[in-house]
């Protein structure tokens, strides 16, 4: 299938700068909703930069970025979490 090769780097491109957008966005301090919201976001602007995804991708993109978040997220409430009860008990 011809295009194949062009579209899948432009999605590893777009992933790449989803991952970063993420980053220097502060999603990972967020709560659950507004991860989403802003995931989904960062996405479409990408979808604008890279035309050759599909529909298909875009939603592999918003859920590889969900994903990622979650795990990265539920460390970040636990530290956060954890420095409160230090700050209680003292």
């Amino acid at each position: 299938m011809p295009g194949t090769d062009k579209r899948e780097a432009a999605y590893s491109q777009a992933r790449a700068e989803l991952f970063h957008e993420m980053l220097r966005a502060g999603v990972f301090d967020r709560d659950e909703h507004e991860r989403g919201e802003q995931v989904a976001g960062i996405v479409r602007a990408l979808r604008r930069r890279y035309p050759e995804l599909d529909d298909q991708m875009e939603r592999r993109l918003i859920g590889e970025g969900m994903q990622r978040t979650y795990g990265d997220a539920t460390m970040s409430e636990a530290a956060q979490k954890g420095r409160r009860d230090e700050r209680g008990a003292a």
